[in-house]
């Protein structure tokens, strides 16, 4: 079964993409190929990994407007709703749930989130931003919960 789709921003047609099977297990070979891999591309490889290993999770597109926050920019200077991860992970038989902010090879993180981040991180909360460098990471973390982290 098949449930992405590698290059659907170039190449541009899906005759050209190469076909991404949940299944397949991460090598050194697979991993350069995800080297260079962009947010969208990359979401896609974190999502289809998160399945093979029975993780639920949801990915909020926009925090703007549809997260109230404790904190405002006008009276605060920061927003608690500004820069929160995209994703939320969570496994039934693990019960453990984290936070995951997704980035592409040349992503970087805007100042709102590397506030709330490091905020939420020091807070308790388990809370990763990864790259398509950081595929083992998440590889492990699918694999085996948590505690292949730490």
């Amino acid at each position: 079964m098949t449930i992405a789709i590698r290059g659907l921003s170039y190449p541009q047609t899906r005759v050209q993409a190469r076909r991404v099977r949940r299944s397949e297990p991460l090598t050194a070979a697979r991993l350069r190929y995800l080297e260079g891999a962009g947010e969208e591309e990359f979401a896609r490889w974190v999502k289809a990994r998160a399945h093979v290993y029975g993780w639920m999770g949801w990915h909020l597109r926009d925090s703007e407007g549809v997260i109230e926050s404790i904190h405002t920019l006008r009276l605060d200077g920061f927003c608690d709703g500004l820069g929160v991860p995209d994703w939320l992970f969570w496994h039934e038989e693990f019960g453990q749930h984290f936070l995951a902010e997704l980035k592409g090879a040349s992503g970087a993180l805007g100042r709102h989130q590397k506030r709330e981040i490091a905020s939420m991180q020091r807070g308790g909360l388990a809370c990763y931003v990864w790259q398509p460098r950081d595929a083992w990471q998440v590889e492990r973390i699918f694999a085996y919960g948590l505690a292949a982290d730490a």
